[in-house]
């Protein structure tokens, strides 16, 4: 019989250890102390619970508000029931907090994926059986940045240049912040805010801002402010009055020029909007679709 307790700090290696062993749809052991242990958009409880089975960490859990943000058992510890133990847990402990529902992954702010993967039906099934319904879609998809002739500084310094002087492009700072995430919140979410605010401040920083002459805010990108390290793009926006001018585009291309000197060969555009702007700018040569479930509480 596993027994439960907090993970803490201190459990970060064998965490990783059985992350890697187990998430076989993503990269969690190499952000997992950003998914056991980091904060989210607007700041939500949160609960970090790891199964032991004399003293080997054999599962983890991870619930944050109204969403079950991790869920992983080592694959030769599975049908043992830890996985429904520690589902529960998370289910007991969102209850307490007062929350009626719980919703896979796709937290704002700090999600290892939008959803749960949609080829991974041996774990969309068993939440089903346990209650959970799907009620969204999502989609990430994946663009060369190693060896695309839409992603290199010439194209960046071209589009660009189709701009004018009319706007002022830059990388974003901590300076910005103050006045930056404000708007983007009271335009778009809070969430975006958030991730805005990560990227400018983890080093070495991983956002770009467009600028209209008298100063106004006019667009902006990141990147990394959501699994830092995997060269993950967004969010992005144009704000209203300064759509249809190019700048979308020209930060897009900011941001994955980054990402490939960083070393990536390839960027994640997580949770796409707008398919089709990116298909013209970057191409696509890859996509992975998500599910989203959830279950009333009460």
């Amino acid at each position: 019989m596993a027994t439960l307790r907090p993970l803490a700090l201190a459990d970060l290696a064998d965490a990783q250890a059985l992350l890697l062993a187990s998430c076989h749809y993503d990269r969690a052991s190499t952000v997992a102390t950003e998914k056991l242990f980091g904060s989210a958009s607007g700041d939500p409880w949160r609960q970090t619970l790891g199964a032991f089975e004399h003293r080997t960490l054999v599962g983890v859990v991870v619930v944050s508000g109204c969403w079950l943000r991790l869920l992983a058992v080592l694959p030769s510890k599975r049908r043992r029931g830890i996985g429904q133990t520690l589902l529960e847990a998370a289910e007991t402990a969102a209850r307490a907090a007062g929350e009626t529902s719980l919703r896979t992954f796709d937290q704002p702010g700090n999600y290892l994926a939008p959803g749960i993967h949609a080829t991974n039906a041996t774990f969309l099934a068993w939440l089903e059986k346990r209650g959970y319904v799907r009620v969204a879609h999502n989609t990430n998809l994946i663009v060369d940045v190693a060896a695309n002739e839409r992603v290199t500084p010439a194209a960046f310094e071209e589009r660009r240049r189709r701009i004018g002087g009319a706007y002022h492009i830059s990388a974003a700072s901590r300076h910005d912040l103050p006045s930056l995430c404000p708007t983007i919140a009271s335009v778009f979410t809070a969430g975006w805010a958030f991730e805005i605010e990560n990227a400018v401040t983890r080093p070495p920083g991983a956002a770009h801002v467009a600028r209209a002459p008298d100063g106004e805010w006019a667009a902006f990108a990141g990147h990394d402010g959501n699994n830092r390290g995997l060269g993950w793009f967004g969010p992005t926006g144009t704000f209203p009055a300064h759509r249809n001018r190019g700048l979308g585009s020209v930060l897009l291309l900011a941001c994955l020029l980054d990402i490939a000197r960083a070393g990536h060969p390839h960027a994640t555009i997580a949770w796409i909007g707008p398919r089709e702007f990116y298909e013209k700018t970057t191409g696509v040569i890859g996509e992975t679709r998500f599910v989203v479930l959830e279950k009333a509480l009460t």
